[in-house]
């Protein structure tokens, strides 16, 4: 017996081994004719779990790889216009039977569909591997060795994917990024890539209270700049952007995140922000403005560059010099470096219109994007307020507070999201008081009366004990860039 199944080996070392998974319309004789060969197989893995690939394939009995060549052209026909997915393996066939066996199974097979493997050699493939791929359980790539290609370079057949999704909001695009996986043997008809570098951004963006007309907005801009619009029709477009809104709005934190998004994007060639003032870019005489802004636009190209109440730069009689000097540079370096460079400016529209668009006509048409922050509700402001507390380690007793006492307090709250920070800090100091010499059990856990005691202790300032609620006044910033 020995020496039959060695002169066999010697005269060909075919091997095709097949399972296929169960179909309408299989012939049960020649599906079980497979199994029991099948199972045969795997009798002999068990018992070879610690050798060699190729001391198991010489295990296997002569009369079960004749049995499943024998069954190689029948099971090929009866599938050939299936949508099968037959899991093949061919071991160390002689060249030219190698090149015929290989293209009709490849013929055979629908191999944008079909899960298979056809290998040269398997001394490529683990145990593990094998032993799913007799059980009908691999379900890798498809890989198909030539017989001019080393085993280690195969030519990996990737499946081309059609994504036909309507994104409209934020949600939208991050469930799309959760849907499709970047995986070596797809390709997709946008850049998946891409998109799923910039879902940590676009996850934060998300987790900002409110904002929702906002979000929507830039993913428009994302989509735009994703699809290279942008590059077309000539020169590139200005990628410079307006937010909107009050202080405390979380303008400045948008802002970082649009910058890492167009960083990660490929837009901008380096993950620079830079938050400057109007100390920054003004100097003291005149001729040494235009010096003093050159240098910072040159220190943030390739990066953002952020102006937070931007309008602090000029006033609306236009009677500044040196921000007409400042402004008329800017306005030029915006335009002289548009492909690498992105100024942020934020703060309120009537005042960033008149104190600072004014001082330039130019500067309107380079400043394409548009965004807007909403003012706050009393239910908005309290998750803000309990966000920083739970982002700080600390907890609220469930009774603290509620929707109405931010109803009740919110003339107080002009500044929103920086109010909520300076409450939260005089919340703490009341907090200290009570706890001391209880505890650890009692610490770190907000309560009603921690609320109470810290909202006094918040509004003992005068500027915030004097705010008229309702007044145009009270929600305009104080010019806090000449400080």
């Amino acid at each position: 017996m020995s020496d039959n199944r060695n002169n066999n080996k010697n005269k060909s070392d075919d091997l095709i081994t097949f399972n296929i998974n169960e179909r309408k319309n299989t012939n049960e004789t020649e599906k079980n004719i497979l199994n029991d060969t099948i199972n045969r197989d795997l009798e002999l893995l068990d018992d070879c779990k610690e050798k060699n690939i190729n001391d198991i394939i010489n295990n296997l009995e002569t009369d079960i790889k004749q049995n499943v060549v024998n069954n190689c052209d029948k099971t090929l026909k009866r599938h050939r216009n299936s949508n099968i997915k037959d899991i093949i393996m061919i071991k160390s066939l002689p060249k030219k039977k190698k090149r015929r066996t290989a293209k009709k199974i490849m013929d055979c097979l629908d191999t944008k569909d079909s899960n298979a493997i056809i290998a040269q050699d398997l001394t490529i493939m683990p145990m593990n591997n094998l032993v799913n791929l007799i059980d009908g359980n691999y379900n890798e790539p498809i890989y198909y060795f030539s017989d001019d290609e080393p085993l280690s370079s195969p030519k990996i057949v990737k499946e081309n994917k059609i994504i036909m999704e309507n994104i409209k909001t934020l949600d939208d695009l991050i469930n799309l990024i959760d849907t499709y996986p970047i995986t070596d043997n797809v390709t997709y008809n946008i850049d998946m890539t891409v998109l799923h570098n910039i879902k940590p951004n676009l996850k934060k963006l998300q987790s900002m209270i409110g904002m929702k007309s906002l979000k929507t907005h830039v993913v428009d801009q994302i989509l735009y700049y994703l699809q290279g619009f942008h590059k077309m029709g000539g020169g590139g477009d200005f990628m410079h952007t307006v937010i909107y809104g009050p202080p405390g709005t979380g303008k400045t934190e948008v802002a970082k995140i649009i910058g890492k998004i167009f960083s990660k994007l490929g837009i901008l060639s380096k993950d620079k922000f830079r938050k400057v003032t109007r100390s920054d870019l003004i100097a003291g005489y005149l001729g040494q403005t235009a010096l003093k802004t050159r240098a910072a636009i040159k220190d943030c190209i390739g990066g953002v560059m952020f102006i937070d109440e931007a309008y602090a730069l000029g006033n609306a009689e236009k009677r500044d010099s040196f921000a007409k000097e400042c402004i008329d540079t800017l306005c030029e370096g915006l335009s002289d470096h548009k492909d690498d460079f992105m100024v942020i400016i934020a703060g309120y529209e009537e005042e960033l219109k008149n104190c600072f668009f004014n001082f330039n006509q130019g500067l309107d048409s380079r400043f394409t994007w548009r965004f807007k922050t909403e003012d706050y509700s009393p239910e908005e402001l309290m998750k803000i307020f309990e966000k920083k507390v739970h982002d700080a380690g600390w907890k609220i007793k469930d009774s603290a507070m509620n929707e109405k006492w931010f109803t009740d307090n919110m003339d107080y709250f002009k500044f929103y999201g920086r109010d909520m920070e300076t409450l939260f800090a005089k919340v703490k100091i009341a907090h200290s008081r009570r706890v001391f010499c209880l505890d650890n059990s009692h610490k770190t856990i907000v309560t009603k009366k921690d609320l109470k005691i810290g909202l006094e202790m918040y509004i003992s300032n005068d500027e915030v004990k004097n705010r008229k609620p309702n007044s145009d006044l009270s929600k305009r910033a104080h010019f806090s860039m000449y400080t």
